[in-house]
């Protein structure tokens, strides 16, 4: 039979621009790598031998029958080895090991191994038995060098290869949630393409169809499947949190002790925001060629907001105190960047895995606490040390949000605001609250950071203005006497694009009043996305909605805020309110901001009134609206709203009194008129 063999030099020729192709990518030392690359080599040999067999078969005269035994052999094993890998691919990129016992492990190895153990047998005692016994296995080569498939043990080869096949598609449909929908289709259609083309081979057996289907595969699997451009931290070119959870995973779920020093860099938003974003990324590149260079042997990973983390292995103590001296050494000198020289402020976290942690989250969380958290300031940290309660705290806290609001746990407070020109209550400040397992409230200044860390913190904001405008659609304002409600606006809904798109969306479906929907929005929120967020400020401004600058005080560079984004209101901090309350300078200084905010054309709102005095202290110093426990504590929707009946109605009777009051007067001084004039 004359064999075609263009298709099989071509597949070789791509199955060795995909292997070297690989090679000039930056790969995670993962399982499902490592079999990726096996696959690519078994089938460039694969392919080698099944060229080599169809040449050595179709010249048979002129070779001895020993080579085309040994030639085909070799193209049968390879052929049978590949369903096994791709099988050991497909298993490692869902993590199917993850979670089983010692025991169920070895016995899943097993299920895997002894399937192909049987298949390589048949092959390579096909010629043994073909010797000695004159019985057919899976094929033979008689004296005159003419090629033979055996009968049923030829076909137990393709058993082989269902099973496989199915292991693999199996593993990919059970556990899909662990692979993306695109990603999982591409795995299944590399199956596809192999059956298609081994039918294709079969039904045309002079063509060698089958290794250039599997080499479009692969083209298909490098581009799509194989990306370790996910992996990788553009501005440090090192391996990025993703690559870090990943590995350290890996290494969990093998007990495989490992050793985890993260180096945080403290001002690194200080250099972004001093000399730029690109300059700050030129240091971060320094940094990451100085780890590179100092500890070879290590994993290097980026965090961002300036957080490295190198992974050792085979450590011991004195190795811990080796890479602390260097570390310490280097941050204590400069870092020069052309004409630039700053000196880089550092803390270093010591991780010992799996002995402080156990969980490749944790690493990352225990990472973002160490930087974040005012408790740990000092320049070299243990795991070891650090609060093991305050993690729980955060994990039960962060397994709370995850459910809260299908759980119900959420619900929306009020707290009143104050006019001190109309002298009555006139809204209130809506603010988020929380219920724990036990019923009991959490601290929003507990869950609220780790709520802004986890994400959840837009699906509440969105929350908390639902509630707000389903409440104020539901009654009549003027029956309360509500005409202003302040929602707070977190930093992740400030550096939304649509978030004026959803407010609005929001606003219209409940057909309330644009007038009466105040929204409060943090320096903090301001710095982060500026142009973001001046954008969506005017779209909301001009469909009525006021806009108010909370905490003021609190931060840094407040007038150039006040100056250029459109705030009708401005909040001034509780803790400068009680500052200037018992200090003359602070009290001058209040004054005078105060006065400078209602030249600006904005009202001023003072938080943290306590006592009548500072009420009328406030009140003389030109705070148009107050708020404190001096007018009450956050109260549940229908507290609130009886505290505004009960309060407007007081106020309508005042009203009424003074009018009442004001009517007399005027009567007794027209009677005084009457009286002088018959006089």
């Amino acid at each position: 039979m004359d064999y075609i063999i263009y298709f099989d030099v071509a597949a070789l020729f791509i199955f060795a621009i995909v292997i070297w192709f690989h090679y000039q990518r930056k790969n995670l030392p993962l399982l499902q790598n490592k079999a990726f690359i096996v696959f690519l080599f078994c089938a460039l040999i694969n392919t080698v031998f099944d060229i080599i067999s169809a040449e050595l078969l179709d010249h048979y005269s002129h070779f001895p029958v020993w080579l085309i035994w040994v030639s085909n052999l070799f193209a049968y094993g390879s052929t049978n080895t590949l369903p096994l890998i791709y099988a050991v691919y497909c298993l490692s990129m869902i993590n199917y090991s993850e979670g089983l016992s010692k025991t169920r492990r070895h016995f899943f190895i097993l299920k895997l191994i002894v399937p192909y153990v049987v298949c390589i047998l048949l092959i390579v005692l096909s010629p043994l038995v073909k010797v000695f016994f004159d019985t057919t296995l899976v094929f033979y080569i008689d004296s005159e060098g003419i090629y033979h498939r055996g009968g049923f043990w030829f076909y137990f080869l393709y058993i082989g290869l269902l099973y496989y096949t199915f292991m693999s598609m199996y593993a990919v449909l059970r556990y899909r949630d662990r692979l993306a929908r695109p990603k999982r289709l591409y795995v299944l259609s590399y199956i596809g393409i192999t059956f298609i083309a081994l039918a294709l081979q079969m039904i045309f057996p002079r063509f060698l169809l089958q290794s250039f289907g599997l080499s479009l595969a692969a083209i298909m699997l490098s581009s799509i499947i194989q990306t370790p451009e996910e992996y990788i931290d553009r501005s440090t070119d090192l391996f990025n949190e993703e690559a870090l959870l990943k590995m350290t995973a890996r290494d969990f779920n093998l007990n495989v002790p490992f050793l985890c020093i993260s180096v945080i860099l403290d001002d690194i938003t200080f250099i972004s925001n001093t000399f730029g974003v690109n300059q700050m990324t030129r240091f971060l590149s320094d940094v990451a060629d100085f780890l590179k260079k100092t500890f070879p042997s290590a994993y290097y990973y980026y965090i961002p907001q300036g957080k490295f983390c190198l992974v050792f292995r085979n450590y011991s103590s004195r190795d811990i105190d080796k890479i602390k001296f260097e570390l310490r050494a280097r941050f204590h000198e400069n870092w020069v960047q052309e004409t630039l020289e700053l000196k880089l402020y550092s803390r270093i976290c010591i991780i010992e895995c799996p002995r402080d942690i156990k969980n490749a989250e944790d690493i990352v969380d225990l990472i973002e606490m160490v930087a974040e958290d005012a408790r740990y300031k000092q320049t070299t940290i243990y795991a070891r040390d650090i609060d093991t309660e305050y993690k729980k705290r955060t994990t039960y806290i962060s397994h709370l949000l995850r459910n809260a609001l299908a759980e119900k746990r959420f619900a929306v407070y009020y707290q009143p605001i104050y006019s001190t020109k109309e002298e009555r209550l006139i809204g209130a400040e809506a603010l988020i609250r929380m219920k724990d397992d036990d019923n009991n409230f959490v601290s929003p200044e507990e869950f609220i950071p780790i709520a802004e860390k986890t994400g959840d913190i837009l699906r509440i904001g969105q929350f908390v203005f639902d509630s707000v405008c389903t409440t104020l659609s539901s009654i009549d304002l003027n029956e309360y006497g509500i005409k202003k409600i302040d929602i707070n606006l977190s930093v992740a809904q400030c550096m939304q694009e649509i978030l004026a798109d959803n407010i609005l969306t929001i606003r219209t479906i409940h057909n309330v009043p644009a007038s009466v929907i105040n929204l409060e929005i943090t320096e903090t929120a301001a710095a982060h996305t500026p142009k973001i967020l001046l954008q969506n400020m005017r779209r909301l401004a001009e469909e009525g909605i006021e806009l108010s600058l909370d905490d003021y005080g609190s931060g840094y560079s407040n007038m150039g805020y006040l100056l250029t984004l459109p705030f009708k209101m401005v909040k001034i901090d509780k803790n400068i309110v009680w500052s200037a309350f018992n200090n003359a300078k602070s009290n001058i200084a209040l004054a005078s901001t105060i006065a400078m905010i209602n030249k600006l054309g904005m009202t001023v709102l003072a938080e943290g009134v306590e006592t009548e005095e500072q009420v009328k202290w406030l009140t003389s110093l030109g705070c148009e609206y107050l708020q404190g426990f001096y007018f009450g504590k956050a109260l549940p929707k229908d507290d609130y709203l009886q505290l505004m009946k009960t309060d407007i109605e007081r106020y309508k009777t005042v009203r009424e009194n003074k009018n009442e009051y004001l009517r007399e007067l005027e009567i007794v001084e027209d009677i005084d008129d009457d009286l002088e004039v018959l006089m």
